[in-house]
């Protein structure tokens, strides 16, 4: 399961990339560019309501730091739930 984990976090980390190169230089063409802006925006408002969900779970054992946030706003689940032990 830890491999699992560590692969879904090195994935996503370079989905994020592929997102910044993206906002800096379009990849691909002008369809590829709005595909990967449209993916990056639905996944962060998806891990921002996770981390609205989970957020007094984090409070509870000290885990709301900055850092923390950010993580869970880049990877979401793959973050918060090792450290709730859910």
């Amino acid at each position: 399961m830890k491999n699992f984990i560590k692969f879904n976090i090195y994935a996503l980390m370079a989905f994020w990339l592929v997102f910044l190169v993206n906002l800096l230089m379009p990849i691909g063409g002008e369809e590829v560019a709005q595909w990967i802006l449209r993916i990056g925006v639905v996944l962060l408002v998806i891990h921002a309501l996770e981390l609205a969900v989970v957020y007094k779970s984090l409070k509870k054992i000290e885990r709301t730091s900055a850092v923390d946030v950010v993580w869970v706003l880049l990877v979401g689940l793959f973050h918060w739930k090792p450290l709730l032990g859910k």
